[in-house]
């Protein structure tokens, strides 16, 4: 019935019911993948008014699919598309069904290390994906929310990463090269650059080096039990930090990261934090 109605306009507003009736649920199913009712409001002043969601959450539109590189952003596949990784300096992420977001998951970074367990003196967990996109990401963003964060002598920091491979590209080495020439000498085979975001945690900036930039979010210990948003301008961020977009890149690695760079050895770290409704993309699209 779909077809005579898009292909023949003229005939879709005739007086024959079963035209109407075929019309009516057309645009019904139109108005439901909008998002809109499928009939006017209803002018009775006694209908039942829609309950505001909180404040917090409706200020802020929550990225989802549109224009997002992201796969799985919201955890609904649990890990899909993100990559897991255990090692010495490196721990996992769990999916969870509370607390979200949205949705019904959310992935869950979880610190507990006692005195006497394995020694680290970085400790880093992260949830990440790798993605090549067709052209250097406009922003990214997310929601996260953290249930406990007990500071140690190094306090830690909630950050965001991102990581750009420009194999191929050599003004790489000459752009960490230019922007410390007193340095030391940047190995050739330097392949990346970074920025990264530092969204709570320390109360002091932490220091460029070599080929990692810094831009300072929140300062201090991260707000608890509350769900937080972000949304950063990536490329102008980036344009701004290193003077250029790599040309050449293979693939950008983006990395939500709970983090601990210099942990005294004897010393507990404790921390429960959560990401979901996740956004790495464009914003024309």
């Amino acid at each position: 019935m779909v077809a005579p109605i898009l292909s023949r306009p003229a005939r879709a507003n005739r007086s024959d019911p079963p035209r109407r009736l075929a019309r009516y649920a057309w645009l019904a199913l139109f108005a439901l993948a909008c998002g809109e009712p499928a009939a006017p409001n209803s002018s009775n002043p006694s209908a039942t008014a829609p309950t505001p969601a909180p404040e917090m959450e409706s200020s802020v539109p929550t990225p989802l699919l549109v224009g997002n590189e992201l796969r799985n952003p919201s955890f609904e596949a649990g890990s899909r598309g993100w990559k897991r990784q255990e090692g010495m300096y490196r721990a996992d992420f769990d999916i969870v069904n509370e607390p979200v977001h949205s949705g019904r998951a959310a992935a869950r970074l979880v610190a507990d290390w006692q005195p006497g367990e394995r020694e680290r003196s970085v400790a880093l967990l992260h949830a990440t994906q790798e993605i090549s996109p067709p052209r250097f990401p406009d922003r990214v963003g997310g929601w996260y929310r953290v249930e406990r964060w007990e500071d140690a002598p190094d306090p830690g920091a909630l950050q965001l990463q991102v990581i750009v491979f420009a194999i191929g590209d050599p003004r790489t080495r000459e752009i960490v090269q230019s922007l410390d020439p007193d340095g030391p000498e940047v190995p050739p085979e330097l392949d990346n650059l970074q920025l990264r975001y530092q969204l709570a945690g320390p109360s002091e900036a932490p220091e460029d080096g070599g080929n990692i930039k810094n831009r300072v979010i929140g300062k201090g210990p991260p707000m608890l039990a509350s769900w937080v948003h972000f949304d950063l301008p990536l490329k102008s961020d980036f344009e701004e930090r290193w003077g250029t977009l790599p040309a050449n890149y293979r693939e950008l690695r983006v990395m939500f990261i709970v983090r601990w760079d210099d942990k005294p050895k004897g010393v507990a770290l404790h921390a429960d934090v959560y990401f979901d409704d996740l956004f790495f993309g464009f914003n024309d699209l």
